[in-house]
């Protein structure tokens, strides 16, 4: 075609209006008030006890509840400023104080902790890989509207805030104390999570090569 004008004319009718994303927080706030209900709604399909709060250790537990909540929704907004370029995410040193307090609730409790368990106890394990799957489709969805020059970051960022709030909805199902089988469920948890997020999400994240 050489007439540029109507090419011009032809690309313009043919192109969509561009929409801007929510500002980070936003998206965060959003993307948290739909996540955990859809995590709520997928823990109904599990045998579970609500968490006796009257237990000595309570106030450890509590504290871990606020933690993660925190954490994972640092984590998904960090995910999303990761997605967008000249964004300044907040750095691993910025969570370290909330990871270490978290830690040291985590072995407090197992200093108290019985070896006895009731047998209607929830699977960690099971639990948090049930509820994470909506969340885990959901942030795949936010990222997929922007995508993300660094799929690998941004991906793994927010398998790490999907799996702090599994952790946030397990507080509501589990003995306050943590025994040390259950932890190590609670980081297998955790890894698979951000495995599976990122597999899941590359192709639908990572901006295609030319």
């Amino acid at each position: 075609m050489t007439d540029h004008e109507l090419l011009i004319e032809k690309l313009s009718q043919q192109a969509l209006p561009v929409k801007r994303p929510w500002p980070d927080g936003w998206r965060a706030l959003a993307w948290t008030l739909m996540a955990l209900p859809s995590g709520w709604l997928s823990s109904l399909l599990l045998q579970r006890v609500a968490t006796d709060w009257a237990q000595s250790g309570a106030f450890l537990a509590l504290l871990q509840l606020g933690l993660t909540f925190v954490m994972g929704v640092l984590a998904i907004r960090n995910a999303f400023l990761l997605s967008i370029p000249g964004r300044r995410p907040l750095s691993w040193k910025g969570f370290m104080p909330l990871l270490v307090l978290w830690l040291g609730c985590v072995l407090a409790n197992l200093g108290q902790t019985s070896l006895t368990h009731h047998r209607d106890e929830v699977n960690c394990y099971v639990f948090m890989m049930t509820v994470s799957a909506p969340m885990m489709l959901l942030a795949i969805g936010y990222l997929r509207r922007t995508r993300s020059l660094h799929p690998l970051q941004s991906l793994a960022t927010a398998g790490a805030g999907v799996a702090c709030m599994a952790l946030t909805l397990l507080s509501f199902c589990h003995p306050v104390e943590v025994h040390p089988l259950d932890f190590a469920l609670h980081l297998a948890a955790i890894f698979t999570i951000v495995v599976a997020t990122v597999g899941l999400g590359w192709k639908w994240v990572a901006i295609p090569l030319p």
